[in-house]
């Protein structure tokens, strides 16, 4: 449960920069 909150967090960041790059 620690590891997905972890990489949920770091995801999180690089996810909307790709989503918004995308839009």
């Amino acid at each position: 449960r620690r590891t997905i909150a972890k990489y949920r967090e770091q995801l999180s960041i690089p996810v909307a920069r790709l989503r918004k790059e995308l839009l």
